[in-house]
């Protein structure tokens, strides 16, 4: 699949987008509704991300190196819908919406269950203020570092160390109610 990726790419072959939009669409779509909780508003993201590559991946610089072109194929990729992502949210709201409504409430240990679905975890993730869910994606999830977080959300770097643990707060506190309902419920 890759070496065809890739000689697609140098030979500047159009035909080779139909089969990286077949292969990586699953893998974006992950990336798009984690930040967007509309699935249709994931899909149009996933597809915008898609045109921008297409636009551009001709021009991508890449090793002939499988392993390497694998990895930074996907990572680059994965940057345009992150970044897509981003964008929509910004244009559906004229400024992010930043949230203090929390109490601090410390940092303490939750045991986790063993089966905790993506599903569940998805819905916690959901109920964050869209400023919380950014930055838990980007930084726990994504690995971008506060610095960078800072730059794609324009906020000040002290802002998006608070969100975090806001929202590591915010889901404990979720997670832990959402187990007492279980119980409740058994």
């Amino acid at each position: 699949m890759f070496q065809e990726i890739i000689r697609g790419l140098n030979a500047r072959d159009e035909r080779i987008q139909e089969r990286i939009y077949v292969h990586y669409w699953g893998y974006l779509m992950g990336i798009s509704t984690r930040y967007l909780k509309d699935r249709n508003a994931a899909k149009e993201v996933v597809n915008d991300s898609f045109m921008k590559a297409f636009k551009t991946m001709y021009d991508f610089r890449h090793d002939n190196d499988l392993l390497v072109f694998q990895k930074t194929f996907k990572s680059w990729l994965t940057k345009i819908a992150i970044r897509t992502a981003l964008d929509r949210i910004r244009a559906n709201k004229s400024a992010l919406t930043l949230s203090d409504d929390y109490e601090d409430a410390g940092t303490s240990y939750v045991e986790v269950e063993n089966k905790l679905f993506v599903e569940d975890v998805m819905k916690l993730l959901y109920e964050l203020p869209d400023v919380h869910r950014m930055v838990f994606n980007l930084y726990e999830i994504e690995g971008y570092s506060h610095d960078e977080i800072s730059g794609l959300l324009s906020i000040p770097v002290s802002s998006s160390r608070t969100y975090l643990t806001r929202a590591k707060q915010k889901l404990r506190t979720l997670y832990i109610n959402s187990i007492k309902i279980k119980d409740e419920a058994s």
